[in-house]
């Protein structure tokens, strides 16, 4: 229960209830505010090298974005922060503080041997758990100093982002930020292929938005605006935060349920193992 009582360590400057001042920035991403700007002209790209060509421009800009977000917005205080992030890459370990106490990467096809590797090279501990984004049940009240989903929040169903709108806050110490980076409708035609077509509507982050009671601050900005478009930003947790009477049921109900999968999951590995020793031939 202490873990509840102690803030975000961004938000030790927040005598009189303020966001801290580095939330209060707005998030720019247009080219005269920040230099992450759009690609000038997307035809040429594609004329002179191809799609190939345009894919590889437009990664290197939101592989900047993402630094800039994770190098900006996770905590930085003392002790180091502890964070969740919702699918990603090895590449991501390399932009947190390098105070990070643990970086727990959470999704359904991660690599776990290949990121926690990656996590020692970057010399940020790392632990990779192979579940449902949604699930946050591993992690204790007010135990978490940054979450971070890169892509994972459109990539769920409504259900499960309702589920995971609860569990973030639940986890999140008061005054810590959601930070995304998720994909939205719109762009051109070929932006997916050999990508995901999961898109997040923007009237999702605006609900985010209007929970006064749940977020002290929501904002965000477009990147990759009509080629790839991204909303990029932060959603801060309130320090006033009461989580509703229901959340623990259903997080133990959650909790349950990937005991049960995990354990059926084994039960079928095993069944697929071969028997050990030889079979007895007859007669003998």
């Amino acid at each position: 229960m202490m873990s509840l009582l102690r803030p975000c360590p961004l938000s030790r400057q927040r005598a009189f209830g303020q966001v801290p001042s580095r939330y209060r920035q707005k998030i720019s991403l247009r080219a005269d505010a920040t230099g992450l700007g759009t690609i000038a002209a997307t035809l040429p790209i594609v004329a002179v090298g191809g799609v190939a060509a345009w894919k590889f421009a437009l990664y290197g800009q939101l592989e900047y974005i993402t630094a800039s977000m994770l190098t900006n917005y996770v905590p930085k205080g003392e002790p180091g922060p502890r964070v969740i992030q919702l699918q990603g890459g090895t590449r991501e370990l390399y932009y947190y503080p390098k105070s990070t106490v643990q970086v727990t990467v959470v999704g359904e096809n991660v690599n776990k041997g290949l990121l926690e590797q990656a996590g020692l090279q970057a010399a940020v501990p790392t632990v990779a758990k192979q579940q449902s984004p949604a699930n946050l049940g591993f992690a204790s009240d007010g135990s978490v100093d940054a979450v971070v989903s890169l892509g994972a929040v459109a990539g769920m169903s409504e259900q499960q982002r309702a589920v995971f709108t609860t569990e973030a806050l639940r986890v999140l110490r008061p005054g810590c930020p959601i930070i995304f980076v998720e994909r939205i409708p719109g762009g051109l035609p070929i932006r997916f292929l050999g990508a995901s077509s999961a898109t997040l509507a923007e009237s999702y982050l605006q609900g985010w938005k209007e929970r006064n009671d749940a977020f002290e601050l929501v904002q965000w900005d477009v990147a990759l605006e009509g080629q790839d478009p991204h909303a990029v930003g932060v959603a801060v947790k309130s320090a006033d935060y009461r989580a509703p009477l229901v959340s623990r049921r259903a997080e133990k109900a959650a909790e349950k349920a990937e005991r049960e999968r995990a354990e059926k999951d084994a039960r079928k590995e095993k069944s697929r193992l071969p028997k050990k020793g030889f079979d007895k031939v007859a007669g003998q």
